[in-house]
């Protein structure tokens, strides 16, 4: 568990703030100096010789980690008519802060703001929160009532974006020629089945079979008269309209494999068989993206490498490119045990951080950035792309209806929240979750207003 005074003494560290400096950098394209003395934060913005200087207090900080998680609010009417600058949503939110004292002062081109966002910024990307958090998920995944974010249904906002884009707003009225961030998004599919027999490890085939013959004869009798027929008939079959629906979107999916078993229940899933192996090569050959499905205790078990190489070795012989990123199974992760391995074997990026149970800003966040890791002092070798929605989180544990367009309008207004803020929706939507037309026509729903946001000018 981090405490409060290792985290105020690590604020110093010459590491980190080159660190802070790269968030800012990759957001805005612009130079950025990051200071931090008295114990707080000042960050010196420039470009084509304008400089911009916003100073931050330490307001907040300390309460980061008190059990009690306090909140305010200043409203964007507020921000507007104290220094005319814009916000994404409503109001922007002051972790930490138990009453609204806040205050933006300008003299010249230097500003003060009485809130600690910089220090916020580090403990929300970082994950800090859930560091020493015994979970109670059967999984044992971070839980979302465990998290600051629970209250005001706050994970459905991206927190550190909204002020990020607060701060480019003191840039551009300040003259600095800053990028301005556009929306965009990404699908992936976890194949954790292909299919309920074919390529399916030897112990687990003789389970399903035996069980099949017994409550479900037909569909081993199926299986046996003609395998081809099955397979082109099975529900987890969607690889083919899943790339049509892609295409047709102008976007790329990526399917994620699991390379090795390390449990018998939630894993033993498929074989790398040649019929995987030409599955594997018509995704690729038709410009679609294979990445990587750690098994199941792959970190708890130090796994990953191994995974990896193996993974590596399938594609290699396949002549398909070994750079590839991807996701923990069950979105299992142990945030900065996880990464630091994922990091050692060359991984380009992982895309398995969000709330489980609901989807959301699990880290305030929909843009990428590589994590800090606050022991070591320094930045982890791999890209967080944040995962925003998995469509189990919203019509199984959420168990949001898919009949009268509460599902579908649940996840616009997330994606709404990525579109304001010019950052990418990701959405996770599994291969062999489309029993029914109504959540293939779900799905198509939420890629075609996702695509009518990318070519609409952003606000």
């Amino acid at each position: 568990m981090v405490t409060s005074n290792y985290f105020s003494e690590i604020l110093s560290d010459n590491q980190l703030q080159d660190w802070v400096g790269n968030i800012f950098r990759e957001r805005f394209d612009v130079n950025v100096q990051v200071k931090f003395s008295e114990d707080r934060f000042c960050l010196i913005f420039s470009k084509n010789s304008h400089f911009v200087t916003i100073n931050f207090t330490n307001n907040g900080r300390q309460a980061f980690f008190n059990k009690e998680k306090v909140f305010s609010y200043v409203s964007g009417e507020s921000i507007s008519k104290t220094a005319g600058l814009e916000i994404p949503n409503e109001n922007l939110v002051l972790f930490g802060v138990s009453e609204i004292d806040w205050f933006i002062r300008k003299e010249n081109n230097v500003f003060t703001i009485n809130y600690d966002f910089v220090s916020y910024m580090i403990w929300s990307l970082n994950r800090l929160e859930e560091y020493g958090v015994n979970s109670e998920d059967k999984h044992s995944r971070f839980e979302l009532k465990n998290s600051h974010l629970f209250k005001d249904e706050l994970y459905l906002r991206p927190i550190v974006d909204e002020w990020v884009y607060f701060i480019g707003s003191i840039l551009l009225a300040s003259e600095i020629d800053c990028k301005q961030n556009t929306f965009s998004y990404e699908v992936s599919h976890d194949v954790d089945k292909i299919s309920r027999y074919i390529s399916v490890p030897k112990i687990k085939f003789i389970a399903l079979f035996l069980i099949d013959s017994v409550k479900r004869p037909k569909l081993a009798i199926s299986y046996l008269m003609n395998r081809k027929s099955f397979f082109d008939n099975e529900a987890s079959n969607t690889f083919d309209w899943l790339m049509d629906v892609s295409e047709k979107h102008g976007i790329i999916s990526k399917f994620y494999f699991i390379p090795a078993n390390t449990s018998f229940k939630f894993d033993f899933r498929y074989n790398y068989t040649s019929f995987v192996k030409r599955l594997i090569k018509k995704i690729n050959d038709r410009g679609h993206e294979v990445g990587i499905h750690y098994s199941y205790n792959a970190s708890s078990k130090f796994n990953i490498k191994t995974e990896w190489m193996k993974l590596r070795k399938i594609l290699s012989e396949l002549n398909i490119p070994t750079e590839m990123g991807g996701r923990m199974h069950y979105l299992r992760i142990n945030f900065l045990e996880t990464l630091r391995q994922i990091s050692t074997v060359g991984q380009k990026y992982d895309n398995t951080l969000t709330f489980y149970e609901t989807g959301g800003f699990r880290c305030g966040t929909c843009f990428p950035y590589k994590p800090f890791d606050i022991y070591n002092k320094s930045i982890l070798n791999v890209e967080i792309r944040p995962l925003i929605i998995m469509e189990g989180s919203v019509l199984d544990y959420s168990k949001i209806r898919i009949d009268d367009d509460k599902a579908l309008n649940y996840v616009k207004k997330i994606v709404l929240q990525c579109y304001k803020v010019g950052g990418r929706f990701s959405l996770l939507w599994h291969n062999d979750e489309f029993e029914n037309e109504k959540k293939k026509e779900l799905y198509w729903q939420i890629l075609e207003f996702c695509s009518t946001l990318n070519n609409t000018k952003q606000v």
